[in-house]
C-alpha cells in the first residue's frame, strides 16, 4: 500500500492507478480476511441491477459460484478533500443502499467501503498550485458515517478510512512522488 501511495498524485484519473489500488487494497483485505481467499475476486465488476434499476460498477467483488458475496469500494483521495467530504458521504450512504437493496443480493454478507488519505492534504487550484490544506481527520469526524451505517445495515456495511502522513506536507512543492508515513493498516480498523 505504501508503495501505491507514494506516486498516488501521478495520474490520478488513470486507468492504471485504479488498478494499482484494487490490487494493493484487496492484498491487504486478504490478510485481515484469509477465509475469503476461497472466493472468485474481480476488479470492476458489475451489477447488472441495483435497487434503483441501474447497473452498478462495483470496484472489487467476490462471488462464491454465482453468488455475490462482498463488495468494495475504493477511494484514494489525496487532495481538495474537505470541500467535497459531505457529498463523499452522502454517495457513500447511497451506494450502500443500491448494493443492499438490490434484487438477487440476498447473497451478499459484506459490503466495505475503503478510503485511504492523506491527515493533512495539499488544496490546489486549476493550476496545481498549492493554495492551502486540509486537516482530513478533522473534517472526517465532523461526517461520521459510520453510525447511520450501522443503523441500517448492523455490520453488513461497513466504512473504514486508513489514513497515513504525507512527509513534510507543508514544503513540498512537487508531490509527484511523496513520503509516506504513519500508514494505518485494515487490521488496526476491521470490526471482527
Amino acid at each position: 500500500m505504501k508503495q501505491f501511495l507514494e506516486t498516488s498524485f501521478q495520474n490520478v484519473r488513470s486507468s492504471k492507478r485504479t488498478d494499482e489500488l484494487h490490487s494493493v487494497l484487496l492484498d491487504e483485505i486478504l490478510k485481515v480476511y484469509p477465509s475469503w481467499k476461497r472466493y472468485d475476486w474481480h476488479f470492476e465488476g458489475k451489477l447488472e441491477q441495483d435497487a434503483f434499476g441501474g447497473t452498478f460498477d462495483i470496484d472489487i467483488v467476490a462471488y462464491d459460484g454465482s453468488d455475490l458475496k462482498v463488495a468494495i469500494l475504493a477511494k484514494a483521495i489525496n487532495s481538495n478533500i474537505n470541500k467535497n467530504i459531505k457529498n463523499y458521504a452522502n454517495t457513500t450512504i447511497g451506494e450502500a443502499a443500491r448494493l443492499v437493496y438490490a434484487p438477487n443480493c440476498h447473497t451478499l454478507d459484506k459490503v466495505l467501503f475503503v478510503s485511504i488519505l492523506p491527515r493533512v492534504a495539499p488544496r490546489f487550484n486549476k493550476h496545481r498550485q498549492i493554495v492551502g490544506y486540509d486537516d482530513v481527520v478533522s473534517a472526517k469526524k465532523r461526517t461520521n458515517i459510520q453510525k447511520v451505517l450501522e443503523a441500517q445495515y448492523g455490520i453488513k456495511v461497513e466504512a473504514i478510512d486508513l489514513f497515513y502522513d504525507i512527509e513534510n506536507v507543508r514544503n513540498l512543492n512537487d508531490f509527484d512522488v511523496i513520503g509516506v508515513q504513519n500508514l494505518e493498516t485494515l487490521e488496526e480498523k476491521v470490526n471482527f
